[in-house]
């Protein structure tokens, strides 16, 4: 079941989560972003709403929500359902072809699985995936590289399936973002190429802040063994090490994997503080 708690917002009506799950969700295009709740406060929420709009917007599509009345719908549901730690899914549902410009907008906890502490200290294993998003800037949901990546994820067990395209280059995770190690610098795929994390986003600005140095570039499938380490970073996540990739192996001590770890849950302990 993907609505959990007791009730959901529907169009801003409380309602219980099976009337979310009756209604169907999805009936034509689909915008949605996920985002965490701590302690009660929604987590990095301005980049989530403007991150929501400009998908929004790319899509050719627009809401009569604003974001203070968006924030008060989620203020609203949190409350109602008592839940100070978990996830919150935003969907902006329209009719097929949206030819009337009618939509619903749900909000509803969702289940909440993060990694485990092993798994943060032992990494965990990716697999390559061949598959594009038609527009990585736009977060709409049931795009066929994400039903690849499931199909792929689950046939062999991995966490998280690595994109890659035509031409061999790895573009980001089905719902993660990636950045590669080599030595005391970062690589990761340029901004159009994928979709922009909030997590990404924030590890930007930590290395930015600290003079650590991020190569933006494109990373060729070919190039996996001369990199010495390779993290994920997403809403769920958070940022997570990568012990390995279709056979390749890396380092899950990496000190600067490490730092960013540590540095990542600074911030985001920063920002419930500030919220609360």
């Amino acid at each position: 079941m993907e609505c959990t708690g007791e009730k959901a917002l529907f169009n801003d009506r409380l309602v219980a989560c099976k009337e979310v799950e009756q209604t169907g969700t999805h009936r034509g295009l689909a915008v949605y972003e996920i985002f965490r709740v701590v302690e009660g406060v929604p987590v990095f929420l301005e980049d989530h709403l403007r991150r929501l709009y400009q998908s929004l917007e790319l899509e050719g599509v627009s809401i009569q929500v604003d974001r203070d009345k968006m924030k008060k719908r989620i203020d609203r549901l949190i409350a109602a359902n008592s839940i100070l730690s978990g996830k919150i899914k935003l969907v902006v549902s329209f009719t097929p072809a949206n030819s009337s410009g009618e939509y619903d907008l749900m909000l509803y906890f969702t289940p909440f699985d993060p990694p485990t502490e092993k798994q943060y200290r032992q990494g965990v294993r990716t697999i390559l995936c061949s598959a594009m998003r038609k527009d990585p800037n736009a977060k709409v949901m049931h795009t066929e590289a994400r039903r690849l990546a499931d199909e792929k994820i689950e046939q062999t067990g991995a966490y998280e399936a690595l994109l890659v395209d035509r031409d061999g280059y790895i573009t980001e995770g089905s719902r993660s973002n990636v950045f590669f190690v080599r030595g005391p610098s970062l690589v990761t795929p340029p901004d159009d190429k994928v979709l922009q994390g909030i997590a990404r986003n924030n590890i930007m600005r930590i290395c930015r802040e600290e003079g650590i140095n991020v190569e933006i570039r494109k990373v060729h499938q070919n190039e996996l063994s001369g990199f010495d380490a390779v993290f994920l970073t997403g809403t769920t996540p958070k940022v997570l090490p990568v012990r390995w990739i279709d056979g390749t192996t890396y380092s899950v001590t990496h000190s600067l994997v490490r730092h960013l770890l540590e540095a990542y849950d600074k911030r985001l302990s920063e920002y419930i503080r500030a919220n609360r």
